[in-house]
């Protein structure tokens, strides 16, 4: 029998031998991307008007199938803590102290009310989250980011997003659906074909579909999707590309990364490494970490921007430096992604 796992940075290790998937998941279906005018520095969509605003919900779920209980739910901005003082409203949110963001104070989701994109802050943006999950009486600090896409935008600059229904498949919830959108300029297209790629490799089947339905069956634990975004069906080089993660936290192997070196961040001269492992949870809720005979390791470093791939190491360990995150002048993050296959 043959056996294909992967996993990524997102999964986080519980000193009881269980395992949290923690996801941001919009809830709503509306992107977190702004687009700013070039030229009247005018921003769309436009987060003041309530359709337009989007909602993240933390999900957070256990290998075991234990019940998680969330609690003193925190978000940063750019690093900034957001102060949530003002009273809950009728639908149980509480607005922040600069007028921007809301949060439900029994689930953690943020809305965001105003404008994060404007004339002078046209580059990407972080929300960070935080919370206190508890199971069988054991507390547990948790923590996730996402970004918000912000760009300027012209007559011929595109954007493209990927969203999904959920981003945790688990043995009750067994599918789920991917949604792009596409927008040129300050406009939203309805006219454009997407190629899909699980990882690095064409769904050719798949290709033409602007949703496509994920099933578990598709998700060896954690699974890289990448949509390609072109003009047509006849255009040869795409105009935009996102990606998405997707986790059945049902499947009995996971890859799991952590970095191993004592650098945290990447900086000039300091590198950072990233392991990998495989994990195979038990029947009885437990889990061991195997290591099997013939095992074929990739592992890939990701530009978040364009989700290509800027370096690759066939082993369990990668060492990611300034030469992957400083790309074009500009610095960036990156992703990694493990991968691995064994009989």
């Amino acid at each position: 029998m043959s056996y294909s796992a992967q996993g990524s940075i997102t999964i986080k290790r519980l000193r009881n031998g269980d395992t949290f998937f923690i996801s941001l998941e919009i809830a709503n279906g509306i992107p977190l991307y702004q687009g700013v005018d070039d030229k009247s520095g005018t921003v769309s969509p436009d987060w003041t008007v309530a359709a337009n605003q989007p909602i993240i919900v933390p999900n957070v779920t256990s290998a075991r199938g234990a019940s998680v209980a969330l609690s003193f739910h925190q978000w940063q901005y750019n690093g900034v803590t957001l102060n949530f003082n003002s009273t809950t409203d009728a639908d149980g949110y509480r607005l922040d102290s600069t007028g921007v963001f809301k949060m439900n104070t029994t689930t953690g989701a943020l809305r965001i009310v105003k404008n994060l994109a404007s004339s002078t802050n046209i580059a990407n943006d972080t929300l960070s989250y935080s919370c206190v999950a508890t199971v069988g009486g054991t507390e547990y600090n948790l923590q996730k980011s996402i970004d918000v896409l912000i760009q300027t935008v012209g007559a011929t600059s595109y954007a493209g997003y990927v969203n999904a229904t959920t981003e945790q498949l688990t043995s009750d919830i067994t599918s789920t659906v991917l949604s792009t959108k596409l927008w040129l300029g300050a406009s939203e297209l309805t006219n454009y074909y997407v190629k899909w790629y699980r990882d690095n490799t064409l769904w050719s089947a798949k290709n033409g579909m602007k949703s496509i339905t994920v099933t578990n069956a598709d998700v060896d634990g954690t699974q890289l999707f990448i949509a390609e975004f072109y003009k047509d069906s006849s255009s040869t080089t795409p105009v935009f590309r996102a990606g998405i993660r997707i986790i059945d936290t049902s499947d009995d192997y996971q890859v799991i990364c952590f970095i191993s070196s004592t650098q945290k961040d990447v900086d000039t001269g300091s590198p950072v490494t990233v392991k990998a492992k495989i994990v195979r949870f038990l029947p009885d809720g437990s889990n061991q970490e195997i290591t099997p005979t013939g095992v074929k390791w990739r592992m890939d470093v990701m530009d978040r921007k364009t989700w290509s791939v800027v370096k690759t190491a066939n082993a369990n360990t990668i060492q990611v430096t300034t030469t992957e995150t400083d790309r074009n002048g500009e610095m960036g993050d990156v992703e990694v992604v493990a991968e691995a296959e064994w009989n």
